[in-house]
Protein backbone atom coordinates (compact mmCIF):
# COMPACT_ATOMS: atom_id res chain seq x y z
CA UNK A 1 0.00 0.00 0.00
CA UNK A 2 1.23 3.51 -0.83
CA UNK A 3 1.97 5.62 2.24
CA UNK A 4 1.12 9.31 2.21
CA UNK A 5 3.51 11.53 4.13
CA UNK A 6 3.91 15.08 5.30
CA UNK A 7 7.44 16.40 4.93
CA UNK A 8 8.55 18.35 7.98
CA UNK A 9 8.45 21.30 5.55
CA UNK A 10 4.70 21.14 6.13
CA UNK A 11 5.11 21.46 9.89
CA UNK A 12 6.59 23.67 12.58
CA UNK A 13 7.51 23.09 16.24
CA UNK A 14 4.41 25.09 17.16
CA UNK A 15 1.81 23.15 15.15
CA UNK A 16 3.27 19.73 14.31
CA UNK A 17 1.23 17.62 16.74
CA UNK A 18 -2.11 19.08 15.71
CA UNK A 19 -1.32 18.86 11.98
CA UNK A 20 0.01 15.28 12.23
CA UNK A 21 -3.05 14.03 14.14
CA UNK A 22 -5.42 15.80 11.73
CA UNK A 23 -3.63 14.49 8.64
CA UNK A 24 -3.26 10.96 9.99
CA UNK A 25 -6.97 10.71 10.74
CA UNK A 26 -7.89 12.00 7.29
CA UNK A 27 -5.43 9.82 5.33
CA UNK A 28 -6.31 6.64 7.19
CA UNK A 29 -9.99 7.33 6.59
CA UNK A 30 -9.19 7.18 2.86
CA UNK A 31 -7.65 3.71 3.35
CA UNK A 32 -3.98 4.76 3.25
CA UNK A 33 -1.18 4.73 5.79
CA UNK A 34 0.17 8.07 6.98
CA UNK A 35 3.77 9.03 7.69
CA UNK A 36 6.21 11.86 8.25
CA UNK A 37 9.39 12.60 6.34
CA UNK A 38 12.22 14.41 8.09
CA UNK A 39 13.53 16.97 5.60
CA UNK A 40 17.25 17.70 5.40
CA UNK A 41 16.58 21.28 6.52
CA UNK A 42 15.32 20.20 9.95
CA UNK A 43 16.89 21.82 13.01
CA UNK A 44 17.95 19.90 16.09
CA UNK A 45 15.22 21.33 18.33
CA UNK A 46 12.42 20.19 16.01
CA UNK A 47 14.13 16.83 15.46
CA UNK A 48 14.14 16.26 19.22
CA UNK A 49 10.42 17.04 19.40
CA UNK A 50 9.70 14.34 16.81
CA UNK A 51 11.70 11.63 18.57
CA UNK A 52 8.86 10.63 20.96
CA UNK A 53 6.61 9.94 17.93
CA UNK A 54 8.92 7.43 16.25
CA UNK A 55 6.94 4.40 17.43
CA UNK A 56 3.53 5.97 16.79
CA UNK A 57 3.93 6.96 13.12
CA UNK A 58 5.83 5.79 10.06
CA UNK A 59 8.89 7.91 9.29
CA UNK A 60 11.32 8.39 6.42
CA UNK A 61 14.39 10.62 6.27
CA UNK A 62 15.57 12.88 3.46
CA UNK A 63 19.34 12.65 3.97
CA UNK A 64 21.61 14.30 4.84
CA UNK A 65 20.50 15.63 8.22
CA UNK A 66 23.02 17.28 10.55
CA UNK A 67 25.84 16.59 8.11
CA UNK A 68 28.93 18.75 7.73
CA UNK A 69 28.69 18.50 3.96
CA UNK A 70 26.23 17.61 1.22
CA UNK A 71 26.81 14.17 -0.28
CA UNK A 72 28.78 14.29 -3.51
CA UNK A 73 29.63 11.04 -5.25
CA UNK A 74 31.01 13.00 -8.23
CA UNK A 75 33.92 14.30 -6.14
CA UNK A 76 37.22 12.44 -6.21
CA UNK A 77 37.24 12.40 -2.40
CA UNK A 78 35.07 9.32 -1.95
CA UNK A 79 36.21 8.74 1.62
CA UNK A 80 34.88 12.14 2.74
CA UNK A 81 31.54 11.51 1.05
CA UNK A 82 31.36 7.99 2.46
CA UNK A 83 32.03 9.23 6.00
CA UNK A 84 29.12 11.71 5.68
CA UNK A 85 26.86 8.97 4.28
CA UNK A 86 27.83 6.65 7.13
CA UNK A 87 26.69 9.31 9.60
CA UNK A 88 23.39 9.70 7.72
CA UNK A 89 22.79 5.96 7.96
CA UNK A 90 23.03 6.07 11.76
CA UNK A 91 19.81 8.08 12.00
CA UNK A 92 17.70 5.60 10.01
CA UNK A 93 17.16 2.89 12.67
CA UNK A 94 16.17 5.55 15.21
CA UNK A 95 13.09 6.20 13.09
CA UNK A 96 12.59 2.60 11.92
CA UNK A 97 13.34 3.30 8.27
CA UNK A 98 15.72 1.45 5.95
CA UNK A 99 15.63 3.95 3.04
CA UNK A 100 18.78 6.03 2.53
CA UNK A 101 18.08 8.61 -0.17
CA UNK A 102 19.76 11.85 -1.10
CA UNK A 103 21.04 14.14 -3.86
CA UNK A 104 24.46 12.81 -4.79
CA UNK A 105 25.92 14.49 -7.89
CA UNK A 106 27.52 17.95 -7.74
CA UNK A 107 30.08 19.16 -10.30
CA UNK A 108 32.78 20.28 -7.87
CA UNK A 109 35.78 19.05 -5.92
CA UNK A 110 35.15 21.59 -3.15
CA UNK A 111 33.06 20.16 -0.28
CA UNK A 112 29.66 21.87 -0.06
CA UNK A 113 28.76 22.88 3.47
CA UNK A 114 25.27 21.75 4.38
CA UNK A 115 23.72 25.08 5.29
CA UNK A 116 20.07 24.95 4.25
CA UNK A 117 19.38 28.51 5.45
CA UNK A 118 21.97 29.78 2.95
CA UNK A 119 21.58 27.03 0.36
CA UNK A 120 22.19 29.03 -2.80
CA UNK A 121 25.11 30.91 -1.29
CA UNK A 122 26.89 27.74 -0.17
CA UNK A 123 26.30 26.04 -3.53
CA UNK A 124 27.72 29.06 -5.35
CA UNK A 125 30.73 29.21 -3.01
CA UNK A 126 31.65 25.60 -3.77
CA UNK A 127 30.67 25.29 -7.43
CA UNK A 128 31.25 28.83 -8.65
CA UNK A 129 29.68 30.63 -11.59
CA UNK A 130 31.28 28.61 -14.38
CA UNK A 131 28.18 26.50 -15.12
CA UNK A 132 25.69 29.33 -14.63
CA UNK A 133 23.06 30.34 -17.17
CA UNK A 134 23.58 34.09 -17.62
CA UNK A 135 24.96 34.47 -14.06
CA UNK A 136 21.81 32.98 -12.53
CA UNK A 137 21.59 30.05 -10.10
CA UNK A 138 20.29 27.90 -12.98
CA UNK A 139 22.50 25.43 -14.82
CA UNK A 140 23.53 26.27 -18.36
CA UNK A 141 22.32 23.23 -20.37
CA UNK A 142 25.28 23.38 -22.77
CA UNK A 143 27.55 21.90 -20.10
CA UNK A 144 25.82 18.53 -20.35
CA UNK A 145 27.50 18.10 -23.74
CA UNK A 146 31.05 18.73 -22.54
CA UNK A 147 34.01 16.55 -21.57
CA UNK A 148 33.84 18.18 -18.11
CA UNK A 149 30.42 16.69 -17.44
CA UNK A 150 31.36 13.31 -18.91
CA UNK A 151 34.33 13.12 -16.51
CA UNK A 152 32.17 13.96 -13.47
CA UNK A 153 29.66 11.38 -14.65
CA UNK A 154 32.31 8.67 -14.79
CA UNK A 155 33.53 9.50 -11.27
CA UNK A 156 29.95 9.52 -9.97
CA UNK A 157 29.22 6.10 -11.48
CA UNK A 158 32.42 4.64 -10.04
CA UNK A 159 31.69 5.93 -6.55
CA UNK A 160 28.01 5.03 -6.64
CA UNK A 161 29.01 1.45 -7.48
CA UNK A 162 31.53 1.53 -4.60
CA UNK A 163 28.86 2.79 -2.21
CA UNK A 164 26.47 0.00 -3.13
CA UNK A 165 29.28 -2.53 -2.69
CA UNK A 166 30.23 -1.06 0.70
CA UNK A 167 26.64 -1.27 1.92
CA UNK A 168 25.84 -4.65 0.42
CA UNK A 169 24.28 -6.91 3.02
CA UNK A 170 23.30 -4.08 5.35
CA UNK A 171 19.60 -4.28 4.44
CA UNK A 172 19.35 -0.68 3.30
CA UNK A 173 17.61 0.65 0.21
CA UNK A 174 19.94 3.24 -1.32
CA UNK A 175 18.10 5.63 -3.63
CA UNK A 176 18.97 8.87 -5.38
CA UNK A 177 16.68 11.84 -5.89
CA UNK A 178 16.57 13.63 -9.22
CA UNK A 179 17.90 17.16 -8.97
CA UNK A 180 16.57 20.66 -9.24
CA UNK A 181 18.17 22.48 -12.19
CA UNK A 182 20.67 24.41 -10.07
CA UNK A 183 24.26 25.02 -11.12
CA UNK A 184 26.41 21.91 -11.03
CA UNK A 185 23.59 19.43 -10.36
CA UNK A 186 24.16 16.35 -12.46
CA UNK A 187 20.95 14.30 -12.09
CA UNK A 188 18.38 16.68 -13.53
CA UNK A 189 17.78 15.37 -17.07
CA UNK A 190 15.85 12.23 -18.08
CA UNK A 191 19.03 10.89 -19.72
CA UNK A 192 20.99 10.72 -16.46
CA UNK A 193 17.98 9.55 -14.45
CA UNK A 194 17.63 6.53 -16.72
CA UNK A 195 21.36 5.91 -17.11
CA UNK A 196 22.71 6.45 -13.58
CA UNK A 197 19.89 5.88 -11.07
CA UNK A 198 18.64 2.38 -10.42
CA UNK A 199 16.41 3.17 -7.41
CA UNK A 200 14.82 6.60 -7.77
CA UNK A 201 13.25 9.03 -5.34
CA UNK A 202 11.21 10.93 -7.92
CA UNK A 203 10.76 14.65 -7.23
CA UNK A 204 8.06 15.93 -9.59
CA UNK A 205 8.74 19.58 -8.78
CA UNK A 206 12.38 19.18 -9.76
CA UNK A 207 11.41 17.27 -12.88
CA UNK A 208 9.02 20.04 -13.90
CA UNK A 209 11.84 22.60 -13.70
CA UNK A 210 14.00 20.25 -15.73
CA UNK A 211 11.33 20.07 -18.44
CA UNK A 212 11.30 23.88 -18.60
CA UNK A 213 15.09 24.23 -18.78
CA UNK A 214 15.78 21.29 -21.09
CA UNK A 215 12.58 21.69 -23.15
CA UNK A 216 11.08 18.22 -23.04
CA UNK A 217 7.49 17.04 -22.57
CA UNK A 218 6.93 16.72 -18.82
CA UNK A 219 4.07 14.23 -19.00
CA UNK A 220 5.62 12.07 -21.70
CA UNK A 221 8.94 11.76 -19.86
CA UNK A 222 7.24 11.26 -16.49
CA UNK A 223 5.25 8.40 -17.95
CA UNK A 224 8.45 6.83 -19.31
CA UNK A 225 10.09 7.02 -15.88
CA UNK A 226 7.06 5.55 -14.10
CA UNK A 227 6.94 2.68 -16.58
CA UNK A 228 10.67 1.91 -16.59
CA UNK A 229 12.26 2.90 -13.27
CA UNK A 230 12.11 1.43 -9.78
CA UNK A 231 10.57 4.32 -7.85
CA UNK A 232 11.14 4.12 -4.09
CA UNK A 233 9.25 7.30 -3.24
CA UNK A 234 7.92 10.56 -4.64
CA UNK A 235 7.99 14.24 -3.70
CA UNK A 236 4.90 16.20 -4.65
CA UNK A 237 4.26 19.94 -4.68
CA UNK A 238 3.10 22.56 -7.13
CA UNK A 239 5.81 24.41 -8.98
CA UNK A 240 4.53 27.81 -10.11
CA UNK A 241 7.05 28.34 -12.92
CA UNK A 242 5.37 28.35 -16.33
CA UNK A 243 6.67 26.70 -19.47
CA UNK A 244 7.37 30.11 -21.02
CA UNK A 245 8.98 31.62 -17.90
CA UNK A 246 12.51 33.03 -18.34
CA UNK A 247 14.83 30.13 -17.59
CA UNK A 248 17.09 32.24 -15.39
CA UNK A 249 14.13 32.79 -13.04
CA UNK A 250 13.29 29.12 -12.45
CA UNK A 251 12.60 28.41 -8.77
CA UNK A 252 11.81 25.33 -6.67
CA UNK A 253 8.44 26.61 -5.47
CA UNK A 254 7.26 23.86 -3.06
CA UNK A 255 3.78 25.37 -3.17
CA UNK A 256 0.25 24.23 -2.35
CA UNK A 257 -1.86 22.16 -4.74
CA UNK A 258 -4.55 24.86 -4.56
CA UNK A 259 -2.21 27.42 -6.16
CA UNK A 260 -2.29 27.50 -9.94
CA UNK A 261 0.31 25.42 -11.75
CA UNK A 262 0.73 24.08 -15.27
CA UNK A 263 2.00 20.72 -13.98
CA UNK A 264 -1.35 18.82 -14.06
CA UNK A 265 -0.35 16.25 -11.47
CA UNK A 266 -3.67 14.40 -11.22
CA UNK A 267 -3.04 11.71 -13.89
CA UNK A 268 0.54 11.28 -12.67
CA UNK A 269 -0.56 10.69 -9.08
CA UNK A 270 -3.08 8.10 -10.26
CA UNK A 271 -0.33 6.30 -12.22
CA UNK A 272 1.98 6.29 -9.20
CA UNK A 273 -0.66 4.76 -6.94
CA UNK A 274 -1.59 2.22 -9.61
CA UNK A 275 2.08 1.23 -9.74
CA UNK A 276 2.01 0.86 -5.92
CA UNK A 277 4.90 3.26 -5.33
CA UNK A 278 5.79 2.89 -1.64
CA UNK A 279 5.74 6.50 -0.42
CA UNK A 280 4.24 9.77 -1.66
CA UNK A 281 5.50 12.76 0.35
CA UNK A 282 3.92 16.19 0.26
CA UNK A 283 7.03 18.40 0.21
CA UNK A 284 5.04 21.64 0.52
CA UNK A 285 5.90 24.73 2.54
CA UNK A 286 3.28 24.76 5.31
CA UNK A 287 1.36 21.96 3.55
CA UNK A 288 -2.07 21.39 5.07
CA UNK A 289 -5.28 19.39 5.05
CA UNK A 290 -6.55 21.18 1.96
CA UNK A 291 -3.55 19.82 0.02
CA UNK A 292 -4.43 16.30 1.18
CA UNK A 293 -8.06 16.79 0.15
CA UNK A 294 -6.96 17.82 -3.35
CA UNK A 295 -4.57 14.86 -3.55
CA UNK A 296 -7.38 12.41 -2.84
CA UNK A 297 -9.71 14.23 -5.23
CA UNK A 298 -7.13 13.50 -7.91
CA UNK A 299 -7.24 9.83 -6.98
CA UNK A 300 -10.99 9.71 -7.48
Amino acid sequence: MTRIEYSTMCLSPENFLQKIKEASKFVEKQGFDFGIQIHNSIEQEFFNLLLPLRNDYHFSIHSPIFSQYFLNLASNDYLLTKSCIDKCATYLPTFNTDILFFHGFFMTETPIIQDMKNYRKTIRNSIGEQYSLNKSFIMNPVFFNTDIFIKYKEVFQKHFDSLKDDYRGKKLTIALENDFVGIGSGLQRPTEIHELIDKLWFDLGHFWTSSVLHEFDFHEETKRIIENKEIVGVHLNHNLIKKNSPKELIRDSHQHFYLESEMNLAPIVRSLVEKKVGIITLEILDGDLRDLEILFDWLK
